[in-house]
């Protein structure tokens, strides 16, 4: 006689056949929700990647000031004014740096930077069949001089009068 509480001739309910099978893959509705969540996730992360994109762009130009801004800070420190002088070429000259149009061939991204009167700086982006972030794309930013005792102390950025670029990108122009 066979004992079936010894351990040996125990059979589970799933051998014998008298039981629920066991679970073999997912079922639809658990596909949907991964997709779901997958859905989700990506509907967040795209727009964020293209921020971050928009943003790096910026970063370029923000780089590329640097020997603008330093050219403006010598000559009104040598001179106590800005280059004020008729044209913008006459500007760029006296400051020592390229013509406005200069960048358009030399970066990815940058197709004007232009000392305008008062030291104000404006600064274009090129198009989006250049590879320019659509949230950029053909926005412009100006940054101007902030003057405290006749020196130059920081300077502040804000949107361009023609096709103004989103703050949120030019918020950390110093």
């Amino acid at each position: 006689m066979i004992d079936h509480t010894d351990p040996k001739h125990r059979q589970d309910a799933s051998q014998t056949g008298k039981g629920m099978m066991k679970q073999k893959g997912f079922t639809l509705i658990e596909l949907m929700i991964v997709v779901a969540i997958i859905g989700i996730l990506a509907a967040i992360a795209i727009p964020q990647y293209n921020q971050y994109v928009a943003r790096t762009q910026v970063a370029e130009a923000f780089a590329l000031l640097g020997p603008v801004k330093q050219a403006l800070t010598l000559y009104h420190q040598e001179k106590g004014e800005f280059p004020d002088m008729g044209t913008a070429l006459e500007r760029h000259d006296a400051l020592g740096i390229p013509a406005q149009n200069v960048h358009r061939g030399s970066t990815n991204y940058i197709r004007l930077m232009q000392v305008g009167v008062g030291g104000v700086i404006t600064v274009g982006f090129k198009n989006e069949a250049r590879g320019v972030n659509a949230l950029i794309a053909l926005k412009r930013f100006k940054m101007t001089p902030s003057m405290s005792s006749g020196v130059i102390t920081g300077w502040t950025c804000a949107p361009g009068d023609a096709s103004p670029i989103d703050e949120v990108y030019i918020k950390s122009c110093n």
